[in-house]
């Protein structure tokens, strides 16, 4: 099952919206995850499943995009965890992320 996530920074205020993981039918083919663009440093929703391997993206279920997580609050999709709080904002460049599911979908 997927989720519908918001994101929303403590320190500038960027927010968006994304999928995270694929459907009941789909989640063989399709696992849309965050990810940063190495080459435009834009937030993007990638499917992983084909770009695991690329040195293109670096998605936010990688330590490196996360920050300090003391709850250990994860959003879980098979063996990818995003952190709730504190992940890297691609506008002011601080781990000031956090996440939250707002929808199940199917």
């Amino acid at each position: 099952m997927g989720n519908i996530i918001v994101s929303k920074c403590k320190s500038c205020g960027f927010s968006n919206e994304f999928r995270y993981g694929g459907g009941r039918f789909s989640y063989q083919t399709n696992c849309p995850v965050p990810a940063i663009n190495k080459e435009t440093l834009e937030f993007e929703n990638i499917n992983y499943l084909e770009h695991k391997n690329s040195d293109k993206y670096l998605f936010y279920t990688d330590d490196v995009l996360k920050g300090n997580n003391h709850d250990k609050n994860t959003i879980n999709n098979f063996d990818l965890k995003l952190n709730t709080v504190n992940n890297y904002c691609p506008h002011c460049k601080k781990k000031a992320l956090d996440f939250r599911i707002t929808m199940f979908v199917d």
